[in-house]
């Protein structure tokens, strides 16, 4: 949710001509003012364009089932990352049934930096070599202290990721929360995102149940990509 400044200074609006446009959207339905602060946010027919959005659909109607027996199985929350523009994009996000442990701030739509959180930090490591030095030639967002900024570590991180074919990170999306993100390939062997479960902290240390995780976001990535052709593929 944005304020009516905020709204104004992103689109490079006056705020008057920001606030009837607002106010348009508004009696559409695509947009909803909240009157407890007066904050502006999206309202409920913005769903009406969601079956227009091409782009990741296929991906996301093929994985949607997969990532449902995932969080089953490890009684964590499952998520389905692509390569953005600005970072990763959460295409797919599912819910255990019996957990209370939440994560509402990630959710379809979400876009998250490279530089944190599991599932994008896989995808930095598999971007090509020109896109990855490009992005950590930008500032690194911190969302917590142990955010990772240096792109020098970051870079040694991302070759390491790659190399051992999964991401452990800890707090630095969220203090208190841990994810474990892994590759998906297509048939093809080309990359075209990242899968990832995430819970409290201290869920991920014990070794067993660590590695329990990591088989089933293994086996759940191999069954995704089998059923990927060639054509569903993103930068790699």
């Amino acid at each position: 949710m944005l304020s009516l400044t905020e709204v104004a200074s992103r689109a490079g609006l006056d705020k008057n001509t920001t606030r009837r446009m607002l106010l348009a959207l508004c009696q559409t339905g695509l947009v909803q003012r909240f009157e407890d602060d007066g904050r502006y946010g999206l309202d409920i027919g913005m769903l009406k364009f969601q079956p227009a959005v091409r782009g990741p659909r296929p991906i996301r109607e093929i994985a949607a089932p997969f990532l449902q027996g995932l969080a089953e199985r490890t009684k964590m929350t499952s998520f389905f990352w692509l390569t953005d523009p600005e970072g990763a994009i959460c295409i797919e996000r599912v819910r255990a049934s019996d957990v209370f442990l939440d994560v509402p701030w990630s959710t379809p739509g979400t876009v998250v930096p490279l530089n944190m959180a599991a599932g994008p930090r896989v995808i930095l490591a598999h971007l090509q070599e020109a896109d990855r030095a490009a992005w950590l030639s930008q500032p690194q967002p911190q969302f917590t202290q142990f955010s990772q900024t240096d792109p020098i570590r970051l870079a040694e991180e991302a070759r390491l990721i790659r190399d051992r074919g999964y991401e452990l990170a800890f707090n630095d999306y969220y203090v208190g929360m841990a994810g474990l993100g892994v590759p998906v390939l297509n048939r093809g062997g080309i990359f075209v995102g990242a899968i990832s479960v995430t819970s409290g902290s201290s869920d991920f240390d014990p070794p067993e149940r660590l590695q329990a995780t990591l088989t089933a976001l293994r086996e759940t990535a191999s069954a995704i990509g089998l059923r990927l052709g060639p054509g569903l593929a993103t930068t790699g």
